[in-house]
């Protein structure tokens, strides 16, 4: 495969009713559940998804990432092979582990996975097993704390996980292509890591949440006619709420179009299997991108509160 798909994405997590940041559980919470070996999937059967290799790095500029292996434990199973030119029923399972390699960036929590290869486990996957081992992680700590009776008692925050892709512009250009009229736009929001929307709209709407103690809320735009209005929205959204689109299609027919159709499918030129060396390199190719370099006030500050913190995980 001399090629490899990355996915750009918000790696958008808080704590708590007071949705604290994620760099403020990020060394009692985040750093430890990722290291601790827990894995998602039933004990006796596959698939089974587990993180390895996970470490903080510095990149140029001084900058701390979180790095590691995303694997998918699983097996592909043969029925049939050709002996001598014949079809032979020859029942075969094999082991196997397509893994994908993530990059996150500590100082604006945007991320990066990039698949090894075609089957490597997704974004959508990638969020279901962070939000699996955070919760476990955080129960069983809770619980192994109460039954010590450790004093101070501190209960450890339960995660709110919403990881989302972050389309580029013609990522949504191309959806929007195959589209002949918007029946309806659903906007799914969520709290923000720290992050404020582009749109003043959006940002009214999650004040209200927070006065309201609500973690989510939909706003919906019926039969919208003007589609580059609608292209402009989901830029200025991209990362930051869930999007569903209801739709006729360039065939006549309705379709409704979710966020994975809106996913970033950046493809790199790469023609050997990923680790860790490769770090450096996939870095350089994703900071290309604004929508993964730029670094908000606040989360420039937030980030440099806790950067003692991070640097004495090295």
């Amino acid at each position: 495969m001399n090629e490899k798909i990355m996915h750009l994405a918000n790696f958008n997590i808080t704590f708590g009713e007071k949705a604290e940041p994620m760099l403020s559980h990020f060394k009692d919470i985040i750093f430890p559940a990722f290291t601790s070996g827990i894995m998602r999937g039933k004990v006796d059967e596959i698939p089974h998804f587990l993180f390895t290799d996970v470490e903080i790095k510095q990149i140029k500029g001084g900058e701390y990432i979180l790095v590691g292996n995303y694997i998918k434990e699983t097996e592909y199973t043969i029925h049939t092979t050709v002996t001598n030119g014949a079809l032979t029923a020859s029942p075969a399972k094999h082991p196997t582990a397509p893994y994908s390699r993530f990059i996150i960036f500590l100082k604006n929590h945007r991320m990066i996975l990039v698949r090894n290869e075609s089957v490597s486990p997704d974004i959508r996957s990638f969020q279901a097993t962070v939000r699996y081992i955070l919760n476990k992680y955080t129960r069983e700590a809770n619980k192994e704390q109460r039954e010590n009776k450790r004093k101070p008692t501190t209960t450890l925050p339960n995660a709110l996980v919403n990881i989302v892709d972050m389309p580029l512009k013609e990522d949504i250009n191309a959806v929007l292509k195959s589209v002949q009229k918007i029946k309806w736009v659903k906007l799914n929001f969520f709290p923000l890591n720290n992050d404020f929307g582009k749109r003043p709209i959006a940002n009214s709407i999650r004040a209200e949440m927070k006065s309201l103690g609500s973690n989510t809320t939909n706003l919906t735009f019926n039969s919208p006619d003007s589609k580059e209005g609608i292209q402009k929205l989901l830029e200025e959204t991209s990362g930051q709420a869930r999007t569903t689109l209801f739709v006729k299609n360039k065939d006549g027919e309705d379709e409704k179009i979710r966020e994975d159709s809106f996913s970033s499918n950046k493809k790199i030129a790469f023609a050997k299997d990923v680790t860790s060396d490769d770090d450096e390199y996939f870095v350089l190719i994703a900071q290309k991108e604004s929508i993964i370099k730029n670094v908000s006030k606040e989360n420039e500050a937030w980030y440099k509160r806790y950067v003692a913190a991070l640097r004495s995980l090295l």
